[in-house]
């Protein structure tokens, strides 16, 4: 079976860590990077708005143009498109009149709740039903596509990629430099927020990295020199190893029960203390896997105690870990389970 696989193969980003993953499972895989077409990067600010949120312009219509040209030169089985948002309805249209069977993934919700991303995917929104299955890690997204298909929608999980995330130590002087009590790593939302604020007040040493936004708060005074700036990606590796507890706010926006941390963290070997959601109590097992909280004050009191009881907090790190790597929540873990699944649909389809 001869499938290509179109995402942003970035080697730090999770598209190439599945990208590697279907590698290890099928021989015949070949990338398509769209960055090469569809770096925002190094276009101007007004260009970037325009193309990503008109679904038009140079570098989105080369872009469709050159993942139909490289499917007509390669003639796949099976096209897998990550994160679809720039992909046209005449050009899936044109690769199954080829015969392509048609894969869409993606981690991020449908229907987000703020406004520009919600615009931005609209498209996609249209385009859902063109594609032979829809894999999502959000739960409320296939259930909402599943009560009507086409596609066939399937549910997947977030993931961590366990050649980068791994529970070896840093060296002494790495450790040193990036020892930290709480840390939280990612993008801003006000309920993240309002989290952190809560354990500042509190006096907790809670340490945040963050992309611009979380600069350009109202609140930017009460985080004082909490925050520091956003993390590459080997800086971002060790910052999660550094940490004495690892903390976790799904977002609210997405409509998530899950984030790429409640695995990086735990697959770090570091402690997981994040929101209580179904979705974490069936990955961990509360209190002996991870610990979870709902609201501030449990928050509060339980990242207190397990700073004060370091021998519970590493014995549960340690069991976090085993959890990750015995259910398989890795990357490859993950794609062996979801692959099987394609393979059935796909040998189904004529019947």
């Amino acid at each position: 079976m001869k499938i290509l696989y179109a995402g942003t193969l970035d080697p730090f980003g999770t598209c190439y860590s599945r990208f590697r993953s279907l590698r290890e499972l099928e021989s015949d895989v070949h990338g398509f990077d769209t960055d090469r077409f569809l770096n925002w990067r190094e276009c101007g600010r007004l260009a970037r708005a325009f193309e990503t949120y008109s679904i038009a312009g140079p570098r989105v219509r080369r872009a469709n143009a050159e993942l139909l040209r490289r499917c007509q030169e390669l003639k796949p089985d099976v096209v897998w498109i990550d994160t679809g948002e720039w992909v046209w309805p005449s050009t899936l249209h044109a690769l199954k009149n080829q015969g392509c069977f048609l894969i869409h993934h993606i981690t991020d919700a449908l229907d987000a709740r703020r406004r520009s991303v919600h615009f931005k995917r609209r498209l996609l929104r249209r385009t859902a039903g063109l594609y032979d299955v829809f894999f999502t890690t959000n739960i409320d997204d296939q259930q909402r596509m599943e009560a009507s298909p086409p596609p066939v929608a399937l549910l997947t999980d977030l993931g961590y990629d366990h050649r980068r995330f791994t529970p070896e130590p840093l060296a002494p002087d790495l450790a040193k430099e990036w020892d930290n009590e709480l840390v939280f790593i990612g993008h801003y939302e006000p309920e993240t927020e309002a989290g952190i604020i809560a354990l500042i007040e509190a006096g907790l040493p809670v340490t945040v990295f963050g992309h611009p936004p979380w600069f350009s708060s109202k609140n930017r005074a009460k985080l004082g020199d909490h925050l520091r700036p956003s993390l590459g990606n080997t800086d971002y590796e060790r910052a999660l190893k550094g940490a004495r507890v690892g903390l976790c706010f799904v977002s609210v926006l997405n409509y998530n029960q899950t984030a790429s941390r409640s695995f990086e963290i735990p697959g770090s070997g570091t402690f997981l203390l994040a929101v209580r959601t179904p979705q974490h109590l069936e990955c961990y097992e509360e209190g002996r896997e991870a610990e979870f909280f709902t609201g501030h004050e449990e928050l509060i009191q339980k990242a207190k105690y397990y700073l004060e009881h370091p021998e519970e907090r590493e014995a549960i790190a340690k069991r976090g870990h085993a959890r990750c790597v015995a259910s398989g929540y890795s990357w490859d873990g993950i794609m062996e389970k979801d692959w099987p699944r394609v393979l059935e649909i796909y040998a189904g389809r004529d019947r």
